[in-house]
């Protein structure tokens, strides 16, 4: 068994992810977890589907998503050795947010605000940083600071010390199946508008309760 976990930056070959990487100046726009050196199967927090941009939660990645539809990213793999209790615990943590996924939602208004250098918490949301911030607390990386603004800039020169590979997408981390990932999924322009304004609402109403 590796007992790793592979943090793996990249830059998607998204509109969204060119604009972000042009806000940020910035190499990368978008950081996952994979429990394998191959990466075939990675965790992050992104948009469910290509078509609809603003509407996403955890998805469980296909390394499709980063050759796909507008060309091949470049990637920078982490491998991080992690002992044996703390990678059961890994597992089980995101065995039990993935039964729970409905209720983890992306917070788009963090993403939006960390822009700026701001934070935005609002209860069971997260962006790919802070979802990585959290696994890394959770497996006791030295450095790591639970109550930092996290971006991927930040999670980079943290873990510069783990740096396995940097380069295209690897021709052997990519099968031809989406398994679990949506992300190719054709979506209707009504469904669409509606995800993403139920997704913003559940959003409005996770910052008013705790407001009140």
């Amino acid at each position: 068994m590796d007992n790793a976990v592979y943090i793996v930056f990249s830059a998607t070959p998204t509109g969204i992810g060119q604009l972000i990487r042009l806000a940020t100046r910035n190499q990368y726009n978008h950081v996952s977890l994979s429990f394998e050196a191959d990466i075939h199967k990675l965790y992050s927090f992104a948009r469910y589907h290509r078509t609809v941009p603003l509407y996403g939660g955890l998805v469980v990645e296909s390394s499709l998503r980063y050759r796909s539809f507008a060309g091949q990213s470049r990637v920078k793999i982490c491998r991080l050795p992690v002992e044996e209790p703390y990678l059961t615990y890994l597992h089980n943590y995101l065995e039990r947010l993935w039964r729970e996924r409905e209720e983890y939602i992306y917070n788009t208004p963090a993403a939006l605000a960390s822009l700026v250098r701001l934070h935005a918490d609002i209860p069971r949301t997260y962006t790919c940083a802070s979802f990585i911030q959290e696994i890394l607390c959770r497996c006791r990386l030295p450095g790591i600071d639970p109550h930092c603004c996290p971006t991927i800039r930040r999670l980079e020169q943290l873990l510069e010390p783990w740096v396995v590979y940097e380069g295209p997408l690897p021709a052997f981390s990519v099968r031809e199946e989406w398994g679990e990932d949506d992300f190719s999924r054709e979506t209707t322009t009504g469904y669409a508008v509606y995800t993403t304004a139920r997704h913003f609402g559940r959003l409005a109403k996770r910052v008013l309760r705790g407001a009140a």
